[in-house]
């Protein structure tokens, strides 16, 4: 919704005034959720979905549904009388209670959920009023109401009235329902008609005008159930009527999600609702743990020293990841998860809302597997949809190409057309392999545009028509950032042949050279190592063959390994099956 600035100073409560502050009143409901009960005697566990203003339908001023399917029918009244005129307010809201009540009375339900016969348990027929309004209309109609609602079958609708002013309440009613009964459809009810049409029908007496008890308890529950800054309840108050009057010109509705929005676009920040809290703390969670697995992929280790290497590439990523979605590509080993986890790790530091999946540890086939695999108790997306914020949130995937399975590779395919296809504060940024990404019409699909930057070393020619970033090889000036951290490492370098010096531009090279020397291995043995497969035969002898002679049982245990991933095409395996081992992808 596209609404202008409500003007300052109070409003003036006249009879459009109220009902939009009416409806307000409800839409806090709606955005408290499950941190109020449900007023007009409904289920204690449903909670307010949705509102409707100006609708088609005969009780025609509100709407409201409900979670259980429930619907309620209201009419706004500012000041009502109780008046026996045929030309009344009272007479026009009793008639339009009849209309309702029979329009789908006899009908099998239709596409729309409120066309349906009304249920006495789940659906109400409400007549909302002022303070001003009489005496019998706050008073003694409602006890009426209540009494009738008690009857028991065949006891005579006059036993719900006890004393003079209930029998003038309930006859005075009683006739305005057989008149409309009569007019709507050419006969007169019987006296079960009027008790099921009576007795769905309940009075609120709503004090929402400028410091009336009903305003100072909406504003109450923003600060303690709505806003994560008490302060602004007052000027959400106001944005919520000025939106609902926005609403009734357009004879519209909404929800909770756009309420939200609206709020949030108005730049007043939200808490989420109650039901989506422990599965948003589950995902911070999980994030966590999937960060501190990638932590080791964003640094180096020799011995007890640790070395980081701040990229340049880092830096582009974070701002490209600010605009849009993003695919980080790379070649094999080129540092994608580590950039990765050097994004989330800053986003995170900053307060931002970021959910991290590394695909190598999930094993889903479906989006209910994925919610069973995290425990989470909503679907994925309608969490992130309650997920509240005034900044953009980042959905980061790490590995796409490690989902090789049909219905893994479709899970979280999925889960990100959903989320780009939403268009909101959610951006995904996921890392694959070119080859993969080069193969994948999906992706290419998913994530076209421009890239983000037009530096060479940033963005691959062959995906000119995707929004990507490529990770390019170690530059020399981050290469130097070593000198100050490992001198032997620098040493290393230093002394290289040019072979050697081209390979170790890979971080994954880089890093099992680090490990090599933090072992102990003299920077004089390692440089004879010229190709890939000679730093990675040095690194099995050390990791696996080692000198204690139990080489070959850890080989055996590895080929045993290997062959369960390939035939489960999966990148981990039951420690069992393999006799106990624990496996961990060492690049990314």
């Amino acid at each position: 919704m596209t609404i202008r600035r409500p003007a300052g100073g109070a409003a003036t409560a006249g009879g459009m005034d109220f009902q939009h502050r009416v409806t307000a009143w409800v839409a806090v409901r709606i955005l408290a959720e499950k941190e109020v009960s449900l007023p007009w005697g409904l289920s204690v566990t449903a909670t307010l979905e949705w509102l409707r203003c100006e609708t088609e339908q005969p009780v025609d001023d509100l709407l409201v549904g409900t979670s259980d399917g429930g619907l309620v029918f209201s009419q706004i009244k500012h000041t009502l009388q109780l008046s026996a005129s045929v030309n009344s307010d009272l007479a026009s809201a009793f008639s339009q209670f009849v209309h309702q009540f029979v329009a789908y009375r006899a009908t099998a339900p239709g596409k729309r959920p409120w066309e349906r016969p009304l249920d006495p348990v789940q659906d109400r027929l409400m007549l909302i009023i002022g303070p001003g309004s009489s005496l019998p209309i706050r008073a003694h109609l409602p006890t009426v109401l209540d009494r009738l609602r008690g009857l028991v079958q065949g006891q005579p609708l006059d036993d719900a009235a006890v004393n003079q002013d209930e029998r003038r309440a309930l006859s005075v009613v009683a006739h305005h329902a057989t008149r409309a009964w009569q007019v709507a459809l050419g006969e007169l009810p019987a006296d079960d008609d009027i008790r099921q049409l009576l007795s769905l029908i309940r009075i609120q007496v709503l004090d929402v005008d400028d410091g009336g008890a009903e305003e100072y308890e909406a504003k109450d529950r923003l600060r303690n159930a709505v806003l994560h800054d008490p302060e602004q309840a007052d000027t959400a108050w106001t944005w919520l009527i000025t939106a609902c009057a926005h609403l009734a010109a357009r004879r519209s509705g909404t929800g909770r999600p756009a309420l939200q929005q609206f709020l949030l676009h108005v730049g007043i920040d939200l808490q989420a609702p109650r039901s989506y809290r422990d599965d948003i703390e589950r995902l911070r969670a999980h994030s966590q743990t999937t960060l501190d697995r990638l932590a080791h992929l964003a640094r180096m280790q020799i011995g007890a020293t640790e070395v980081k290497i701040q990229r340049h590439s880092t830096e582009e990523l974070r701002r490209a990841a600010e605009e849009d979605a993003l695919l980080v590509v790379g070649v094999p080993g080129a540092g994608k998860s580590g950039a990765l986890h050097d994004l989330v790790q800053e986003l995170r530091d900053e307060g931002r809302d970021v959910v991290l999946l590394a695909v190598d540890h999930l094993v889903a086939h479906s989006l209910g597997d994925l919610r069973q695999e995290l425990g989470i108790n909503h679907d994925f997306t309608e969490i992130l949809a309650n997920w509240p914020g005034t900044t953009s949130a980042f959905l980061v995937i790490d590995a796409l190409d490690a989902a090789r399975a049909e219905p893994a590779v479709r899970t979280i395919r999925d889960l990100i057309r959903l989320i780009v296809g939403q268009q909101g504060r959610w951006h995904v940024v996921a890392s694959i392999r070119k080859f993969d990404l080069r193969y994948s019409q999906e992706l290419k699909q998913l994530f076209a545009g421009d890239p983000p930057t037009t530096h060479e070393a940033f963005a691959d020619p062959e995906f000119h028509s995707i929004r990507h970033l490529n990770v390019p090889q170690l530059s020399d000036e981050e290469l130097a950032q070593i000198g100050h951290q490992s001198p032997e490492l620098r040493q290393l370098i230093d002394g290289a042949p040019q072979e050697l010096c081209e390979l170790l531009r890979i971080p994954f090279n880089l890093r099992l050279m680090a490990e090599l020397l933090g072992a102990g291995i003299a920077p004089a043995d390692l440089t004879p190592i010229r190709t890939q497969l000679e730093l990675l035969d040095r690194y099995w002898s050390y990791r696996v063959i080692r000198s204690d002679g139990q080489g070959d049982a850890r080989e055996g245990v590895l080929r045993r390994v290997c062959e369960e991933m390939v035939k489960a095409r999966a990148l981990r395996v039951d420690r069992l099956i393999c006799g106990g081992t624990h496996t961990q992808r060492s690049t990314d």
